[in-house]
């Protein structure tokens, strides 16, 4: 779980936190979500990931790698519960990662993958989410362009 504009676990640390753990994981981005111990603890992805594994619960949908071809974005994807919606996420912001201003644009939900526009010129950051028919967020890894550094 993490935030977009988090001040004390920027983007870039937290993808590389996830990327360090080994095993079953899944991440959850939230556009502008707060920081914090009740913001953290509230969302039911959390309970529903452990539900899936230790009660025989539904898992969450699972990302696969966004790839970009032609003018869209690509990212296939798996759910045992049906995906409701789904979007691009980015930033063509500059400076520190906890102040950048996020845009969001719909994608298209197909039967085992997501397509989405190409992230404008400029963008330097990016992801994609999924939300199933639960409310459940899942999103793919961030994207980082080169010029975000």
């Amino acid at each position: 779980m993490n935030g977009t504009n988090d001040v004390h676990y920027p983007l870039d640390s937290y993808q590389k936190s996830f990327d360090a753990v080994p095993g079953v994981k899944q991440m959850r981005i939230e556009v502008k979500m707060p920081h914090g111990h009740p913001p953290g603890w509230a969302p039911q992805e959390i309970g529903l990931f452990i539900d899936s594994y230790c009660r025989e619960g539904r898992s969450l949908p699972v990302p696969g790698q966004p790839k970009m071809s032609g003018d869209i974005v690509r990212m296939p994807y798996t759910s045992v519960v049906p995906v409701k919606a789904a979007a691009l996420h980015y930033t063509t912001d500059k400076g520190p990662r906890s102040s950048r201003d996020w845009q969001s644009l719909p994608a298209e939900i197909g039967v085992d993958a997501v397509m989405a526009p190409l992230p404008p010129p400029g963008a330097n950051t990016w992801f994609i989410s999924l939300t199933d028919e639960r409310g459940a967020i899942v999103t793919s890894a961030v994207q980082f362009q080169p010029s975000a550094d």
